[in-house]
């Protein structure tokens, strides 16, 4: 019983090392042949990534040995990215230039070859040398001609001085003579040449004065032509109006309440009276005369507030104490009246705000007053025979006398200033000469009663 049981433990313990043994070899098996599997397919991608540089038969053409032995101890892709930037840098100055960028700098076109265009370029160069040396050779022969012209040159130079020297030698006295009968036919000539000069000069200056006279008489003659006529046409359609237009009694004062500075005048709309028209206040028509003479204000001035049919209400826009307005005062606006439209000329620059600059806008402003208060304003520069008054501005001042070096742009402004204040003292003269009533500022401002804006 024992020996059996022993013998069966026996094969019992074998067949577990048996299984344990045959579980281990598989086990190891399955990992052997999964390391395989791993170790395969790293290799099959490490073959696939080497092909995509260079194949297995690139890798073995003569080129590539070549190649593998200029590279020494370095890699082949170093080998070739160096020696394609050294081209690059060659080539075009660039060592990052691919094969495009090569062919632009180098000018060539897609089938052109460096080579090609290398033995174009010396063809150029040895024509182009062959016309200098033939250039150089033609110079030689100009200068070897240029020598021998000066030679003849200097030998005829020569020849000329002699025959000059001979023939002056013979004519040395006549040539003295004649020196001498020119100086005093010049002397001659010039004193006749200056007397000829200052006598057309005096006939031009005194032609210019006999025709500027001429010119101003006749422009006289047809402002007092027209002037007579249209005072002959005045008289015959108003036998009242004055001789002096600036003289006119336009209204009387009917009534004034000092409380509250109301003045009332005896004009309304019935003779074309309009709100804010300013009239200056005056103790009687004499009054108004002298201050058209002497340019002195009138005792008040005064503006249309409101107007009646027959009657206007006026207020005091600037007036004095010592003398206050009363009943049977007049009042006169040079610029109106009911029966007559007065005809003005505004000519110049104003200074009406007191500023000391004198301006064209401030002579717009003179002009729609004038229009305002239903008078006429004429247009252009010029006097008419129908015209009443010329209000003047502020005289130009003659311009400074221009220096012998003065420039194009200074000859103009110079000309144009003169023209200016001729213009004006032409228009003052003719208006004076022609009885037409000059006002400047002051004398309109007295006889509109304007009060300084």
């Amino acid at each position: 019983m024992s020996s059996r049981s022993g013998g069966s433990t026996g094969v019992l313990v074998a067949l577990v090392v048996f299984v344990v043994l045959t579980v281990g070899l598989l086990a190891t098996s399955i990992v052997l042949y999964a390391g395989k599997s791993d170790a395969e397919t790293r290799e099959s991608q490490a073959r696939a990534d080497l092909n995509t540089f260079i194949t297995e038969g690139e890798r073995n053409r003569p080129e590539t040995q070549s190649l593998k032995q200029s590279a020494g101890g370095n890699s082949l892709f170093s080998y070739l990215t160096e020696q394609a930037a050294k081209t690059g840098e060659f080539v075009a100055n660039d060592r990052s230039a691919d094969l495009g960028r090569m062919r632009t700098a180098l000018a060539l076109g897609e089938t052109d070859t460096v080579k090609e265009s290398m033995r174009k370029l010396q063809q150029e160069r040895d024509a182009r040398s062959q016309e200098a040396t033939a250039l150089k050779q033609r110079s030689v022969d100009l200068g070897k001609e240029i020598d021998t012209l000066k030679s003849q040159l200097a030998a005829a130079e020569k020849t000329r001085e002699e025959a000059i020297a001979k023939i002056t030698g013979s004519i040395s006295s006549y040539r003295d003579a004649a020196n001498g009968y020119r100086g005093e036919f010049d002397d001659a000539k010039k004193a006749l040449d200056q007397s000829r000069a200052d006598m057309q000069a005096r006939f031009a200056s005194e032609t210019s004065t006999l025709q500027s006279e001429i010119d101003t008489l006749r422009s006289e003659r047809s402002v007092l032509d027209g002037r007579i006529a249209a005072l002959q046409k005045k008289v015959n359609a108003s036998s009242a109006k004055a001789g002096n237009p600036a003289a006119l009694v336009d209204a009387h004062v009917v009534d004034f309440d000092p409380k509250n500075g109301t003045v009332f005048i005896d004009i309304g709309s019935n003779r074309r009276v309009v709100p804010g028209m300013t009239f200056e206040v005056f103790d009687d028509a004499a009054g108004i005369t002298a201050s058209a003479q002497s340019g002195n204000r009138g005792k008040a001035s005064i503006q249309v507030v409101k107007v009646g049919d027959t009657t206007s209400t006026c207020r005091i826009i600037r007036g004095s104490g010592s003398r206050p307005i009363v009943k049977d005062d007049v009042a006169a606006n040079a610029v109106f009246n009911p029966d007559y439209k007065f005809k003005f000329l505004v000519h110049g620059k104003f200074d009406i705000n007191g500023d000391g600059k004198a301006t064209t806008g401030e002579a717009d402003f003179i002009k729609s007053r004038i229009k305002e208060w239903g008078g006429e304003v004429a247009d252009g520069d010029k006097l008419t025979g129908d015209l009443d008054f010329l209000v003047l501005g502020v005289q130009p001042p003659m311009p400074t006398p221009l220096g012998s070096d003065a420039t194009e742009a200074q000859t103009l402004a110079y000309t144009e200033q003169r023209n200016t204040r001729e213009l004006y003292d032409g228009l003052f003269r003719t208006a004076a000469d022609a009885e037409i009533p000059v006002l400047n500022w002051t004398r309109f401002e007295t006889l509109t009663g304007t009060v300084n804006r």
